[in-house]
């Protein structure tokens, strides 16, 4: 564990709540799982705990499936005059931005102690201080890309160790293929946020800066061309479920996969093999890399009164309590995002029961933020999430297609 985890003293979970009117305060949350439903019924379960905890305020949780259905939901609410109070989104907020529907947290943190964000990983705020100096969210579950291997698949193939560059992970998917035709040597996200993790560990990248794509960069192609190789000779397929990818590797129907740490809780509780987790394999000569992903606690401030916002900003602070925090890593899978937390007595016995939960947090200095846009982000996103699909489904030109791909991609930003 670094050292850095040790240097804050577990915090006391309860926080001082503030004095609103006799009446309860209803607050509606809207959230989504990246992963896998038991993490909804995990969710669930820490509303109805912070619901429980005192009487002024209470939380429905409602269930919105995936980060874009989530902001779809959140979009439409507020159309119809209904929005909700905080909801759970990942960075592409632009559409939220655009409406002024949300709070800017520095207005509440600059009521609360001095020290109040210095527990907090502070990596983790970049993904939502932008534009400007503006605090958009507080961060709650935070992954990063990671590569799953079956340990005893690899090890039945003759690989003792995973592969850590391209070469040895096509070697490795063709040992695998050579020992047992019917296991998938690889699975892999063909999206957005894995394929920017895979570029960079190639030395490339998918933006220069917050107004610039480039989509079109020799290290993002040779880094496509390369996995879709894989999947044309057999040795690979592409699956954009998270979840879906998850369940083929704890059936061993799959022997290596990309996924988002957020997958740890449900492999660690269900796999019955000997599996661990690495870095992205890394293009030759390169250095492997790792993205942040996950999403924060977003305070909407559209219809809702000043007294609403205070008490969702009391739920909020529950919910990232380091109790909480840990908690929900040891469900999810997901980063705490309190240094103190990784000190309560549920990760440390975790850790020491699942190493694997242990590893992740040597990712934590090493992670790097995605992209983020000045403007149309979710528009950028969709235009390369078709080329993707358009090579690796629809058999499409590599170059051809990531060139056209930025070509519309910076149209949007001009």
């Amino acid at each position: 564990m670094k050292k850095v985890l040790c240097l804050v003293l577990a915090l006391a979970m309860m926080i001082p709540m503030v004095a609103f009117a006799d009446d309860t305060i209803e607050l509606t949350y809207y959230f989504p799982t990246q992963t896998s439903g038991p993490l909804a019924i995990g969710m669930e379960e820490i509303v109805n705990k912070f619901n429980a905890s005192q009487d002024r305020i209470h939380v429905t949780a409602t269930f919105t499936g995936d980060y874009a259905g989530c902001l779809e939901k959140t979009l439409t609410a507020i159309a119809g005059e209904n929005a909700p109070n905080v909801v759970l989104l990942s960075t592409n907020i632009s559409d939220l931005l655009n409406v002024d529907a949300l709070v800017d947290l520095n207005t509440l943190i600059a009521e609360e102690p001095a020290d109040f964000l210095d527990d907090y990983v502070p990596g983790f705020f970049t993904l939502f201080r932008y534009p400007g100096d503006h605090l958009w969210a507080i961060p709650f579950q935070h992954s990063a890309t990671l590569f799953y291997y079956n340990k005893d698949v690899l090890k039945a193939a003759g690989i003792e160790n995973p592969p850590s560059n391209y070469t040895e992970l096509e070697a490795a998917c063709r040992a695998i293929k050579a020992s047992n035709p019917d296991i998938v040597p690889l699975s892999f996200m063909g999206d957005v946020w894995i394929t920017e993790g895979l570029a960079l560990a190639n030395g490339g990248a998918i933006h220069t800066d917050w107004d610039h794509m480039c989509l079109d960069n020799e290290q993002l192609i040779e880094t496509v061309t390369f996995f879709k190789k894989l999947v044309d000779e057999g040795l690979a397929i592409v699956d954009n479920s998270y979840g879906g990818a998850s369940e083929n590797f704890m059936a061993e129907s799959v022997a290596m996969m990309t996924n988002t740490s957020g997958s740890l809780g449900s492999i660690s509780n269900t796999a019955t093999f000997d599996w661990d987790i690495a870095g992205l394999p890394a293009g030759d000569g390169k250095e492997s890399a790792a993205v942040i992903g996950g999403g924060g606690l977003h305070i909407l401030k559209a219809g809702h009164t000043d007294e609403e916002i205070k008490a969702t900003w009391e739920f909020v602070k529950y919910m990232t309590s380091p109790e909480i925090s840990a908690t929900w890593m040891k469900t999810s899978g997901y980063f705490a995002v309190r240094y103190s937390a990784y000190e309560q007595k549920i990760l440390t016995d975790l850790f020491a029961e699942k190493y694997q939960y242990a590893s992740t947090t040597k990712f934590l200095p090493l992670v790097v933020s995605p992209y983020l846009l000045s403007k149309n982000q979710n528009d950028v996103q969709s235009t390369f999430q078709r080329a993707l699909e358009e090579i690796y489904l629809n058999n499409a030109d590599v170059a051809e297609t990531l060139k056209q791909a930025q070509v519309e991609a910076q149209a949007y930003l001009e």
